[in-house]
């Protein structure tokens, strides 16, 4: 199958240290490779296009319909009266130019697979205009992210991006949602019909990066007199819930209870949390790792004891940080409800909490603490678990179901529409 991998807005791909979700993107794009497809990634990185076969070498893409000519004089004239009299955004010329660069660059798919993103309708355009079917994958609701960083467009403005959504997410033939909850909101609200949504959770790396032996969970002594150590992976925003983390500590080390807390990533509100640290006397007992790479932060995840994913204000619980946890075999305590996060069985391979409250997360942090063998328990129960489900190649085989699902529907409906047609044709009466 020949795959057509579309990033219409796109994170840093191509230098490490990669974000969670440019090294998703890599490594659906390398696990479809090794299942036997043919894959081609069109990016649009630094205002620019980037093509690539193998994610090491990226060639420039100039867009012949839309780069050059008429067409590129009218976009500046167009876009300097918008600016000018604040007509709101259609995000019209982006997707214009995306959507004649996939039919210039990716005309002979059998497929495209798209990650979906706010105001980009561009691989949909092209995916409509060529017949090829679309898979977009759904990381999460933008919109939810924008009412998040209080971004969130009103008025016309936030109408028409709406609207722009919803068509992109029902125009296409699946979408492949990494959670439950994201599904569930795709389909509440966004209209998407139940059985063209499927879920696909993340999976993880650190599964071949720490081998067993390397873990704590599976080491034969844990430094017993070594307070514990807490460890968070992820950014800096407020639903991520640092700020409730960093208030557990707190009430922990108040009650006598001793850990240490490693933060590991950057965001917008690194300079609030490492506020609040210092507020809260916490400087000796918090370290802010910075952004790290895959193996500097598997490193640090092996030699701890707890990893925390304390999401506040979200609808899906279950972000990459909770596999990359059990796959250093963590004991994990997260932030769920409704049964979600599905990764962590409560009490089995890790902790559930009610989400946003401190003193739940305080209470599980302290059991966690104070009891080593049930540490290790859940950590060695979530490391087994993830050995078997969250690999990235189990991730990427099962979204391989999916493309040929979809790429066998497509076939057929293009062979009953082209019977049809000939059909149609015998039945002409002949002009002579």
């Amino acid at each position: 199958m020949k795959i057509g991998f579309l990033l219409e807005l796109s994170e840093e791909i191509r230098r490490a240290p990669f974000t969670g979700p440019a090294n998703h993107v890599r490594q659906v794009f390398l696990g479809l490779r090794r299942l036997g497809c043919s894959v081609s990634l069109l990016c649009r990185l630094d205002g620019r296009l980037w093509f690539t076969d193998d994610l090491q070498e990226f060639r420039p893409v100039t867009v012949r319909k839309s780069d050059l000519g008429l067409w590129r004089v009218a976009e500046r004239v167009l876009r300097r009266a918008q600016r000018w009299s604040g007509f709101p955004y259609l995000g019209f010329f982006e997707s214009r130019r995306f959507m004649h660069a996939c039919l210039q660059e990716l005309s002979n798919c059998d497929l495209y697979y798209e990650r979906f993103n706010w105001m980009c309708y561009g691989g949909g355009l092209a995916a409509a205009r060529a017949g090829i079917p679309l898979v977009l994958e759904y990381n999460g609701d933008p919109l939810d992210d924008l009412r998040a960083r209080q971004m969130a467009p009103a008025g016309i403005q936030g109408a028409i991006a709406r609207a722009l959504a919803g068509r992109s997410l029902r125009g296409a033939d699946h979408v492949v949602a990494t959670g439950d909850g994201w599904r569930r909101n795709c389909i509440a609200a966004w209209r998407v019909p139940a059985e063209r949504v499927s879920v696909v959770e993340n999976g993880t790396d650190l599964v071949e990066i720490l081998d067993r032996s390397a873990l704590r969970a599976f080491r034969p002594s844990a430094d017993a007199g070594r307070a514990p150590r807490v460890v968070y992976l992820g950014g800096f925003y407020p639903w991520h819930g640092v700020d409730k983390l960093l208030r557990a500590a707190a009430a922990l080390l108040r009650a006598g209870t001793h850990i240490t807390v490693t933060l590991i990533g950057s965001g917008s509100g690194e300079a609030a949390a490492r506020s609040l640290t210092g507020a809260l006397g916490l400087e000796n007992r918090v370290t802010f790792a910075g952004r790290l790479s895959a193996a500097e932060y598997a490193a640090v995840l092996a030699d701890s004891d707890i990893g925390v994913s304390p999401y506040c204000g979200w609808q899906e619980y279950s972000g990459l940080k909770i596999f990359d946890y059990k796959a250093a075999g963590l004991a994990c305590v997260a932030s769920g409800e409704g049964g979600r996060p599905s990764s962590i069985r409560h009490g089995r391979t890790g902790w559930i909490v009610p989400p946003c409250s401190e003193s739940a997360l305080a209470e599980a942090l302290a059991l966690l603490a104070a009891d080593a063998r049930l540490r290790r328990r859940l950590g060695r129960a979530a490391r087994l678990e993830a050995e078997r489900y969250h690999t990235w190649q189990h991730s990427v085989r099962q979204i391989m179901q999916i493309l040929e699902r979809v790429a066998a529907d497509g076939r057929a409906a293009a062979g009953t529409l082209e019977r049809t047609r000939l059909a149609g044709s015998r039945r002409m009466p002949d002009p002579a």
